[in-house]
């Protein structure tokens, strides 16, 4: 078990947009992140269901056949294998819980890296 303790007001101001920050592994595959939202991600999908709460402003999360607004203090998950993307023209910032192996960055998405 890891002691470490996160100020995250500390953390926030240092914060890029889609690059996220590990704050904790949980149970040896889980991963939970602080991240900074603006801007359309790509849609992309993941073989495992992804977690989202929203700390401060609002995003929303868009499929391919609807979309949710979250607002500070709202969440919701993202199934396994549903195309989805955050998108949003003001900052928000997210708390976000997935598998290890999943990484959701805008490095990871040539086509956006340098315009997000």
């Amino acid at each position: 078990m890891s002691n470490d303790k996160y100020d995250i007001q500390k953390i926030i101001p240092s914060l890029d947009t889609f690059s996220p920050v590990d704050l904790s592994e949980v149970d040896g595959e889980y991963l939970v992140r602080i991240a900074r939202f603006r801007g359309t991600f790509p849609f992309h999908t993941h073989p495992k269901d992804e977690f989202f709460l929203t700390l401060e402003g609002s995003f929303e999360l868009e499929t391919k056949e609807s979309k949710i607004v979250l607002n500070k203090g709202e969440c919701a998950t993202m199934r396994a294998g549903l195309e989805h993307r955050p998108t949003g023209d003001k900052d928000a910032i997210v708390l976000t819980v997935l598998h290890k192996t999943i990484r959701t960055s805008k490095h990871s998405f040539p086509e956006v890296k340098d315009k997000l």
